[in-house]
């Protein structure tokens, strides 16, 4: 089907290449450059081309309209990696799929796991020494690590055995970008750091195959995920799922629980320890709310300036890409868009645009909120997604993270080791920090 209106180029483009040396040179800002006054722009990367919708009108709508929309490069880039899940997938398959799932990530639930996420970060946190830096991205990430596998998967493994699996997460997510926007042929080319990620994610997968034959071997009374995921059948076959199925679903949800928290939340405490006022009022919260003691369920709602940090952090620090796939001919903004086309959008870009929020590259937790009586438009804050495709984990992820910084205010003030270099921010599907070395003084 020919394009019937005119469809931009986003700036940067050049002849056979497209936006492929645009992006090269500038990975973190490049999706920001898109952002132009036009609605909807067209980006190209040799073969692979998207139509970027850039009003927050159009982005919602994308989220939104599942019957014109469907998982798109994006989504078959990450559900490829852990063996195309059905939570990954449209349609009914995907609806089937939530529903079996969401008793474990339910309000109720969350509430009960959130004693666990309090007595892993007092094991973890605690035991951090005065005086002695710690490399704090990575003991968040494997704090995080530890706390999913406890409140989903009712498992504690060893150290080493998280410290791999955030590696591998953490690998998974720099190749996310790459694999949505090049062609898929590139990733199978045997190169020396192609041959270590397969292996790395061989490994984990034993691991997870391993859990999962306890299990069936001694089901006994959970009711978390796993359990879930062996009770499931295909919504389709009527049959229950096998072993390489779970591990699929298994895995996918491990990468969406670990991989956007643990990021998140180094972002957090990065954000307040490089400004002491932030983290002093973060401290005084948690010394008036907790009284000295732990972050409990019904304490949350008192933590207004953590959950401010917290989501003033998710708009600051938004994943790069994400795409849908038209099922059907669509018109977007007077942009006949045929069926099959690409259709994306970049969080990142949404929620750094000046139309939509003042001096947006600045951290601001007193910013005004989602849910301030603000005049921004739908669309224009989303940091879970929105629609049918909202993230399953969203309140289990905001507790977490919640819990985990008014632990850390309440025990540590922090700041930055010295004869640290320079902390960047590196290119990533989710941007990660290049490193997180903090000097902890006892506050207790």
């Amino acid at each position: 089907m020919p394009i019937t209106a005119y469809c931009p180029p986003a700036p940067g483009r050049v002849p056979l290449l497209g936006h492929g040396p645009a992006l090269l040179r500038r990975p973190l800002t490049f999706f920001e450059a898109t952002r132009t006054a036009d609605p909807l722009v067209r980006v190209g990367f040799g073969p692979v081309s998207v139509f970027l919708a850039n009003e927050p009108a159009l982005v919602h709508r994308i989220q939104v309209d599942t019957d014109t929309f469907e998982r798109g490069r994006f989504f078959e880039a990450l559900a490829g990696n852990f063996g195309n899940p059905l939570i990954a997938a449209s349609g009914p398959l995907h609806q089937h799929q939530r529903r079996t799932l969401k008793p474990p990530f339910s309000r109720r639930s969350v509430r009960d796991y959130t004693e666990v996420i309090a007595d892993e970060t007092e094991a973890r946190v605690g035991g951090w020494q005065a005086g002695r830096a710690v490399a704090a991205d990575q003991e968040i990430s494997d704090l995080v690590a530890a706390v999913v596998m406890r409140c989903l998967f009712s498992t504690e493994l060893s150290h080493a055995t998280v410290r791999e699996v955030r590696e591998t997460m953490g690998a998974i997510s720099r190749r996310l970008l790459p694999q949505t926007i090049l062609p898929a042929a590139l990733g199978a080319i045997p190169t020396p750091g192609n041959r270590r990620f397969t292996a790395a994610v061989n490994r984990f997968h034993a691991t997870v195959d391993q859990l999962i034959r306890e299990r069936r071997a001694a089901p006994g009374e959970h009711h978390d995920v796993l359990s879930a995921l062996l009770d499931s059948t295909h919504p389709e076959t009527g049959a229950h799922l096998t072993d390489v199925q779970i591990r699929s679903e298994f895995l996918i949800l491990l990468f969406a629980a670990l991989e956007t928290t643990s990021t998140s939340l180094s972002w957090a405490v990065f954000e307040s320890t490089v400004r002491p006022e932030v983290q002093r009022r973060l401290q005084d919260e948690a010394d008036r709310v907790l009284g000295g003691g732990p972050v409990t369920y019904d304490r949350l709602t008192d933590l207004v300036f953590t959950r401010k940090v917290i989501d003033e952090t998710l708009r600051l620090h938004a994943p790069m890409l994400s795409t849908r796939r038209a099922k059907r001919a669509v018109t977007l903004a007077g942009v006949d868009i045929p069926k099959g086309a690409e259709v994306g959008y970049s969080p990142r870009a949404v929620h750094r645009a000046a139309d939509l929020y003042e001096a947006p590259s600045v951290f601001d937790p007193d910013r005004a909120g989602p849910d301030d009586g603000t005049d921004r438009p739908r669309g224009a804050y989303f940091p879970f997604g929105t629609g049918p495709h909202r993230c399953i984990g969203e309140h289990l992820a905001l507790t977490t993270m919640t819990v985990i910084l008014a632990s850390l205010a309440a025990r540590w003030d922090l700041r930055i080791a010295p004869g640290t270099r320079r902390i960047s921010e590196v290119n990533s599907s989710l941007p990660h920090l290049s490193s997180l070395p903090l000097l902890p003084t006892s506050r207790v």
